[in-house]
């Protein structure tokens, strides 16, 4: 399923186009991810960066040559890319069942990578970021 996104590669998004597109239903699941974002990984920078011509635009968080991950947004809601490698994704297919039914879902497909996962998580309400945080956990008790 294609989601519309912010695509215009000339049109970098500033933060009150980005609300506008994402929308108030999905607005506080976007902030609180930011807020847990700075507050849990404050070395880790935000950028926009147009990833390429399907996905668009995203928020990029990274810390000198490591991505934390990528947000996406998109009409009604946004997208998160996280980048696993087998060590975390062995860690988070052990707690595969706290997840909501979406994001286990997304688990439970087998990956073709040998060298992890590329998991993209859509955030629609607060159940998706508390699996995302949980995601994004796995991944700084690895670091």
């Amino acid at each position: 399923m294609a989601y519309e996104r912010l695509l215009n590669r000339e049109d970098t998004p500033d933060p009150t186009q980005v609300q506008a597109w994402i929308g108030p239903e999905v607005l506080p699941v976007w902030d609180g991810l930011e807020a847990y974002l700075a507050e849990n990984f404050p070395d880790f920078v935000s950028e926009w960066v147009y990833y390429n011509a399907q996905q668009g635009w995203g928020l990029r968080y990274r810390r000198e040559s490591q991505q934390l991950c990528m947000l996406f947004p998109e009409r009604g809601a946004f997208s998160a890319l996280l980048i696993l490698t087998p060590e975390q994704d062995e860690g988070v297919m052990g707690m595969v069942e706290y997840f909501n039914s979406r994001i286990r879902g997304l688990l439970n497909r087998p990956s073709n990578l040998p060298q992890g996962r590329w998991l993209w998580v859509r955030l629609e309400d607060r159940t998706d970021l508390v699996g995302l945080t949980m995601l994004l956990e796995q991944k700084r008790v690895s670091d």
